[in-house]
């Protein structure tokens, strides 16, 4: 299996292990977890996904996805979360 090269210019590649912020752009969500970026998009819209707008720019509440998996948060769905 070979390697994604991370330090490609312009790349959007997020290397196995990497530390995500608690807020993430929708790319950069999509393409560390493998999802496509139109499925984390509405995910976003629809409120499946914490997300916060910060700047007119719609972000991935990294930090909230987080905290709530470790508090045994076991399925997602529309509506649970509000556009904070």
């Amino acid at each position: 299996m070979s390697k994604p090269n991370a330090n490609q210019a312009g790349s959007n590649v997020v290397p196995l292990g990497a530390a995500i912020s608690n807020l993430c752009s929708i790319v950069t969500f999509a393409s560390a977890s493998g999802i496509p970026v139109e499925e984390v998009t509405e995910w976003v819209e629809n409120g499946t996904l914490p997300s916060v707008t910060f700047s007119d720019f719609r972000m991935v509440n990294v930090g909230k996805l987080r905290a709530d998996l470790l508090s045994g948060k076991e399925s997602f769905a529309a509506g649970d979360y509000s556009h904070d």
